[in-house]
């Protein structure tokens, strides 16, 4: 059984996610620990017999012929102007009221009335663009 302390630092150092300090302190405590030592070569010997077992993953022949006609058919696809004069409107919508607000003083209500407005405009906007970057 290997010390509480080392058994994660000691998974973490076969799958070289150590820091170099961390790598020393764990090949210092495996050479002073039989315990340590031992679960060290089980789990060597676990991930050699697992790489043997599994082998590494070959993509189909067809796999790259996929990949290319998808990258051509996306890049033949036609741009739209729409997300573009949407992205405009929501900016100035924006920017205009910001604006307004500056420049203007208002009652509580109407200031109450315009920031639900613009609340509205902005998760308009915000829609969109969720919606554009497909989230």
């Amino acid at each position: 059984m290997p010390c509480p302390a080392f058994e994660d630092l000691i998974l973490e150092y076969c799958e070289d996610g150590l820091a170099a300090a961390q790598r020393g302190r764990v090949e210092e405590h495996v050479a002073e620990c039989p315990a340590c030592r031992a679960f060290l070569e089980l789990q060597r010997e676990l991930d050699s017999a697992l790489r043997e077992a599994i082998g590494k993953p070959e993509p189909s022949a067809a796999f790259h012929q996929r990949i290319l006609r998808r990258v051509a058919s996306e890049a033949e696809e036609p741009r739209s102007w729409v997300p573009l004069i949407l992205d405009a409107v929501g900016y100035s919508a924006i920017a205009a009221l910001g604006s307004v607000v500056i420049q203007v003083s208002f009652t509580p209500a109407q200031f109450a009335w315009l920031m639900m407005g613009a609340s509205a405009i902005f998760l308009w906007w915000l829609s969109w663009q969720s919606l554009r970057e497909g989230l």
